[in-house]
């Protein structure tokens, strides 16, 4: 991760940057997930993911009964919802509705860290 990446990362999440990413995929395509802890029976998946400048996420699918949020906490990310991309910012949101064929990808020159919250807790993939 770049300095610039790393710092931001410290100072929006803190709670996540001090440990070592769950999955660290940087190497191999420019991704890496840090899986926030949930409550016992909580109904709520959550984490962040940074992704490199050119990276893509997931490949095209659909959550049948769950609802996913995305936030950009930093850089550039475009999200593919339904037929369309939609471009969000540092700041920015978006909620994929159950059912909504979704991806997403950072063709950005920076990279990019977002958190998503799947709800109720992700259980189908399609």
């Amino acid at each position: 991760m770049n300095n610039f990446a790393t710092q931001q990362a410290t100072l929006n999440l803190s709670h996540v940057a001090i440990r070592e990413a769950d999955i660290d995929l940087e190497a191999t395509c420019g991704v890496k997930y840090w899986f926030l802890p949930t409550l016992p029976h909580s109904t709520i998946d959550s984490g962040v993911v940074w992704l490199a400048a050119g990276a893509a996420g997931t490949a095209l699918h659909t959550h049948s009964e769950e609802e996913e949020y995305f936030s950009v906490e930093y850089g550039e990310l475009e999200i593919f919802v339904g037929d369309r991309w939609i471009r969000l910012t540092t700041g920015q949101s978006l909620t994929v509705p159950a059912g909504t064929r979704h991806t997403l990808r950072n063709q950005s020159g920076h990279s990019c860290l977002y958190y998503y919250c799947i709800t109720p807790t992700y259980s189908t993939v399609i």
